[in-house]
């Protein structure tokens, strides 16, 4: 009796479990990235979850990626799934010549296109995480960001 008893309270838990991990609400963030000038190289998007390293160490970025050149629409497009709700920043750069890094001039302007979130487009300098940042609602979201050339 006590032996079923502790089975069925064992099923229990472990199904009440299941449910409470289904309920863990992730969201997808997609980034649109358009006005690639040329179909060479790759985007770099880089997530971030806080301003530390905003925009420039991405080794402090929640994450990642170069994403391919589409050369027809010239734009590409990342998607990050998984993503608890919450306010995010993203900084990206066209890597058109794939050295993975963003070169820039002596007076630190970049040589490559580069963008934010919320297109901010602060002149000499590179934007702030509050100005960057947006709502990551539930469902999830897609956003778009212009590249600057300059």
């Amino acid at each position: 009796m006590f032996r079923f008893c502790g089975l069925g309270f064992a099923v229990v838990c472990l199904v009440g479990g299941l449910s409470l991990a289904a309920a863990t609400v992730a969201a997808e963030l997609t980034v649109v990235v358009q006005g690639v000038n040329t179909p060479q190289g790759r985007v770099a998007v880089a997530l971030f979850a806080q301003a530390e390293g905003f925009p420039k160490d991405d080794s402090l970025a929640l994450a990642r990626m170069m994403v391919p050149v589409d050369p027809q629409a010239k734009k590409a497009s990342a998607v990050f799934p998984g993503l608890a709700p919450g306010r995010y920043a993203v900084s990206v750069f066209h890597d058109h010549n794939d050295t993975g890094k963003l070169e820039t001039n002596l007076f630190g302007i970049p040589l490559k296109g580069y963008g934010f979130s919320q297109n901010i487009n602060p002149s000499m300098r590179a934007a702030r995480f509050t100005e960057a940042q947006f709502e990551l609602p539930e469902p999830g979201k897609t956003i778009v960001i212009d590249l600057i050339y300059r």
